[in-house]
């Protein structure tokens, strides 16, 4: 039962904060205008209910345009990053499959799984318009790591670097022109989503989509209780409340989702999604020295 009470708690403490001082402020003028209204003032004002009703029906249209716009956006950044686990899956199978051994092994291999780790981490931070992790650096040329200051952009340079090393096992003999066409159409792939995302990132919404709803939120939350006030009286705050609470609930809802990876309740969760690459790479790459380990003891 306790239990119960405390999850229940931390639910409604949970969503009434997602809204944040918003709904308190909101609630301070609701009580205000109840106030004023009920004791203080003389000459009561009526305030017709068909324009209050017309507003909130053009708000909810507006409101549900806008987050269905932001919905999309996040959902498109959802899915190309899914198709960026798979590309990245599908090089480093090739990788380790296409790319001819010498000596017993290749550690080119292993240096183009790595970059490739690298190539994920610093384009999440690339996404948030931040700093290159610290981690990256163990999985780049020192020398390179270095040159994220002067670049544009650092992952995009971290996947010339691999192709330029797939052009030198072409020409090592390493790699047959098949196989490294093969190759170069991952990289594509693996382009292609990152041009995706910096689409999403560097494109927001137009200006109207993201403050007009906004604007029109806080004005219908402001003439609300003036016009509920002289039908419900003193329940005239629970009222306005809750309905101030359910629209400025669905604009942070949006707000949040037009930028699916800067920091929020509902950002991308691309930490998450770099730690899948990362672990799927580490098991492949475990995955074929077994194999190779298997086939030299048994020759």
């Amino acid at each position: 039962m306790t239990r119960s009470f405390t999850s229940g708690y931390r639910y409604l403490l949970k969503t009434f904060g997602y809204v944040g001082w918003s709904l308190f402020w909101l609630l301070i003028w609701d009580i205000v205008v109840t106030v004023d209204y009920m004791l203080f003032l003389e000459r009561k004002i009526s305030l017709p209910s068909m324009p209050l009703t017309l507003l909130g029906s053009a708000l909810v249209v507006l409101i549900s345009f806008r987050n269905s716009s932001a919905y999309n956006r996040w959902w498109e950044a959802r899915t190309i990053w899914g198709a960026l686990i798979n590309s990245s899956r599908s090089l480093a199978r090739q990788v380790l499959t296409l790319i001819d051994d010498h000596d017993g092994g290749n550690p080119v291999k292993v240096v183009l799984l790595r970059r490739h780790v690298a190539y994920i981490r610093s384009l999440s931070a690339s996404l948030r318009n931040e700093p290159c992790d610290e981690e990256v650096r163990a999985f780049v040329a020192a020398d390179e790591f270095e040159r994220r200051h002067t670049t544009n952009n650092f992952p995009n340079d971290i996947l010339n670097g691999s192709a330029a090393m797939l052009a030198s096992e072409y020409k090592a003999g390493r790699l047959d022109s098949i196989r490294l066409a093969r190759l170069e159409s991952t990289l594509v792939d693996v382009s292609n989503c990152q041009g995706g995302l910096e689409r999403i990132a560097n494109t927001p919404l137009p200006y109207p989509y993201v403050y007009f709803p906004r604007l029109f939120i806080t004005l219908f939350c402001v003439i609300v209780p003036i016009g509920l006030v002289e039908t419900l009286e003193w329940f005239t705050p629970l009222a306005s409340t809750v309905v101030g609470f359910m629209l400025l609930a669905i604009e942070r809802v949006g707000s949040d989702l037009q930028s699916p990876f800067q920091a929020s309740e509902h950002q991308i969760q691309m930490d998450a999604l770099c730690e899948t690459i990362e672990k799927n790479l580490e098991s492949m790459q475990r995955d074929a020295q077994r194999e190779r380990d298997g086939r030299s003891f048994a020759s």
